[in-house]
């Protein structure tokens, strides 16, 4: 492995230096419980001035309850605490001076707050969509048409994010979308990661947090931002867990089940779920192409076909163990085990139109493949946290091991017929494709706060990872399979990726200000044994980032942010081989991707917490795009990921929630951008932009105080990008949810994209290429989910991780 020697100098100078600085002399602390004396973890909690009640400095409840200030100076304060759904509670006046340098303030009791008006009971509900300083919030619970929905279903509904038909995840328009899970990143595809979350059940989901220029504390992948999926966790002491099951249909039957369980007592927290789902999908793909050569045109008319079953299983077990009052040891482990089981025909008919204008049919190809595929993952973490003082000095540690295996199990019969010819004989193919990919990675992170307006957050970390794919293609030969090795390879690659962080963050009256670099250093080594290739890469980067905050008076706030990212190539897409798709249409890695750099400015406006508008211009260097190129004497076309020159986008996005009446309230998201693109490419000049205007509209109904509806309505208008012009999509969404026994049972039905009109439909005209394509899946379902919450329903949370597999995220492909 090699070393970030300059960075981590940097910072352990830093931290050393930083270490030396004046200490606090003054403490007041206490704790938040409920009305058992159970402690609330997680709790706002705020210190105030006793004289005019203004705000000194705000925290959250540790893990067992506790909040502690340092006041910088003498005086008299109160402690308020509070939270969603929990009455406000306020402490007794307390003086700190020079005979009394610390404090312990009685227990503080939240109790659940209500108003009853005409036999109404009204309590606290979030918003389907919330809109916070660094981002864009979107509360699943709140949506009862997302029930029965998977996690995939589901962040397809949320405002600026776009899945195309090979499940490759964009936001706000770009693609490298890095996406964690409860703050850990996923160490996978865009392709992975959507069947990984076709295992996870909405019901599994608490939020989904779209954040588009993070800051140097996460990893600098993503040029398009992250996305990360918080998932439901429960409070307290005792025993509780939740149990769901649900049934759906479109043309497919589709159903799932699962259960999630929390015990806690005195030091010990155990936590663990497990779900399953199998759901079938019938899907088709139609392509034309037309080719022109010497006069003649040739028209390729395809038409495919899959009739599939995916099996689901995701796990997560773990336990936290508090070891003292300020450190915490955890130990985790997930993973998933998914398969699918598929059938596919395509048939292709090839004619020709002479000089004359004769139509002439050629020949048709009709293919029958069965398809088998099988990905596992299991992941584990050792995670360690501890507060060094009572200034809240804390360090964390994560040690990460990951395992991936996945294994592509292809047969395809390839039948031909030719008109006044002799038919070529039938050719059996064989597609075995394994993918074993181990990831070790560790890292440590670091808060120093000098004031309670001044924190300093600093890191390192280091990973490494190896894939080994063996491709292998055989065709069926005197009923012997006989292997191609020049449509073989085998390849492996090795990546060493070393980074180093620091955030600074200054709070003024009005205004805050954050700063940080991060430095990330990547040795990669591609070896395809195969073809005797070597090709080894070793550089060194830096990602500053920046963002202010300014409130402009009671209902105004503005706020303006910078970064820099890096999306490395995926690994798959680095490995050279040749993947037949039909005897006319390759796919082919390339091991010459370098990576692509974005430097991203957003600027944005708030209105009573409420309204916002925002504005972005980004623009990407060496952008990763995937190019089709055309060779008009063999009529094959072949898809390549390829570096074109740039890219450039400019956006603006409008979040308006509008309260039509008590029970009827529209979450309104609508985003306008145009997108650019830039390069010289097949011999020609790319030079393409067009303007897109994307609309989310979410109708929320309250019928009573047990049953919701809602409506929603999503549309993204003609989208051009990179060679590819992309047709118009929209999509309706009904849901109904009806609560019993106290609210521990709930039912919930929906139906998604009730006219049946997703559907992605596009073509391309660059150089000499002129094809059209459409892609339609299974999109119309209706879905009947019910879950039903037992035990204590106050047990503790597992705490969220933030683990160290993160720079390699969105990497992995089968």
């Amino acid at each position: 492995m090699k070393l970030l020697s300059l960075p981590i100098i940097t910072i352990t100078l830093l931290l050393i230096t930083f270490k030396s600085f004046g200490q606090i002399t003054y403490s007041i602390s206490g704790k938040v419980v409920n009305e058992q004396n159970v402690p609330l973890d997680y709790i706002s909690v705020s210190l105030l001035n006793k004289k005019d009640s203004s705000l000194v400095k705000t925290i959250l409840s540790d893990e067992q309850g506790g909040y502690r200030f340092a006041p910088s100076a003498q005086g008299s304060y109160l402690i308020m605490a509070n939270s969603v759904g929990l009455a406000k509670t306020y402490s007794s006046p307390v003086t700190i001076d020079s005979a009394q340098k610390s404090i312990v303030i009685p227990a503080l009791v939240l109790v659940k707050e209500s108003k009853t008006l005409k036999a109404v009971t009204i309590t606290a509900q979030k918003p389907f969509i919330e809109r916070k300083a660094d981002r864009l919030v979107v509360n699943v619970e709140a949506s009862p048409s997302s029930a029965g929905n998977t996690a995939l279903e589901v962040l397809q509904k949320s405002p600026g994010v776009s899945i195309d038909k090979d499940d490759n995840i964009s936001m706000n328009g770009k693609n490298s979308v890095l996406i964690m899970i409860d703050g850990k990143p996923t160490y996978m595809s865009s392709a992975d990661v959507a069947n990984m979350l076709r295992s996870m059940q909405s019901n599994q989901i608490e939020t989904i947090e779209l954040i588009t220029n993070p800051s140097a504390k996460y990893d600098a992948a993503g040029n398009a931002g992250i996305i990360n999926i918080k998932t439901k966790r429960n409070k307290n002491l005792g025993f509780n867990g939740t149990f769901n099951a649900g049934t759906g249909y479109g043309k497919t039957s589709k159903y799932n089940t699962g259960t999630n369980l929390n015990f806690r007592k005195n030091k010990i927290n155990v936590f663990g779920n497990y779900n399953y789902s199998n759901n079938g999908n019938i899907s088709r793909f139609n392509l034309i192409r037309v080719v022109e050569e010497s006069n003649e045109v040739t028209h390729f008319n395809q038409n495919n076909g899959w009739d599939g079953r995916r099996s689901n299983n995701s796990y997560k077990a773990g336990i936290d163990f508090f070891a003292t009052k300020k450190t915490t040891l955890g130990l985790m482990i997930n993973g998933y085990d998914n398969s699918v089981d598929e059938d596919a025909i395509s048939g292709t008919d090839i004619s020709f139109i002479s000089p004359s204008s004769v139509f002439k049919p050629a020949e048709s190809i009709n293919v029958n493949g069965r398809n088998n595929q099988r990905y596992t993952n299991s992941a584990f973490n050792f995670n360690a946290k501890t507060t060094i003082d009572t200034n809240g000095r804390e360090i964390t540690f994560d040690a990460d091991y990951s395992t991936y295996k996945g294994k592509l199990d292809e047969f395809r019969d390839n039948f031909y017929s030719r008109t006044n010819a002799t038919s070529r004989p039938v050719k059996s193919i064989h597609n075995l494709a394994p993918a074993d990919i181990n990831i070790v990675s560790a890292k440590i992170d670091y808060t120093h706060p000098f004031s309670k307006t001044l924190r300093l957050e600093a890191g390192l970390k280091s990973s490494y990872v190896r894939t080994d794919n063996n491709f292998r293609f055989d065709t069926l030969q005197n009923n012997i399979w006989i292997t191609d090795r020049g449509r073989s390879n085998h390849f492996i690659y090795d990546e060493n990726i070393n980074a180093a962080y620091f955030n600074l963050n200054k709070q003024f009256k009005k205004t805050t200000v954050q700063i940080g670099l991060r430095a990330e250093q990547t040795y990669s080594k591609g070896n395809s044994i195969t073809q005797d290739s070597v090709i080894e890469r070793d550089y060194l980067n830096y990602f500053p980032s920046a963002s202010i905050s300014q409130k402009l008076g009671k209902d105004h706030q503005v706020g303006l942010s910078f970064s820099r990212r890096i999306d490395r190539p995926n690994y798959n897409n680095l490995n050279p081989f040749i993947y037949i798709l039909d005897d006319y249409t390759y796919e082919q890695g390339n091991p010459y991707l370098r990576p692509q750099f974005t430097n991203s400015t957003d600027l944005s406006y708030t209105f009573k917490s409420v309204y916002t508008l925002t504005l972005n211009y980004s623009r990407t260097n060496n952008v990763i795009a995937q190019i089709t190129e055309q060779d008009d004497k063999t009529k094959i076309t072949l898809a390549q990921e390829r570096n074109l020159s740039s890219q450039t986008v400019y956006s603006v996005n409008f979040f308006t929630p509008i309260q039509v009446a008590k029970w009827w309230k529209i979450n309104n998201n609508t985003q306008v951008f145009n997108m650019g693109f830039k390069s010289a490419l097949l011999g020609s000049q790319l030079d393409v932009n067009q303007t897109v205007f994307q609309i989310n509209s979410d109708n929320q109904f309250t019928i009573n105080k047990k049953t919701s509806a809602d409506l929603s309505f999503w549309y993204m208008s003609p989208l051009r990008y990179s060679i590819f012009e992309i047709n118009n999509t929209p999509a309706f969404n009904v849901g109904l949810k009806r609560s019993f026994n106290k609210d521990k049972m709930s039912l919930r039905a929906n139906v998604n994209d009730i006219f049946n009109m997703r559907e992605n439909r596009g073509k391309t005209n660059y150089a000499n290429m002129n094809l059209n394509f459409s892609n339609k899946w299974e999109s119309r379902v209706f879905n009947l989910s019910l879950s039903y919450k037992f035990g204590n329903s106050n047990i503790k949370p597992e705490r969220n991780r933030n683990t160290g597999l993160d720079a390699e995220a969105n990497r992995m492909k089968n």
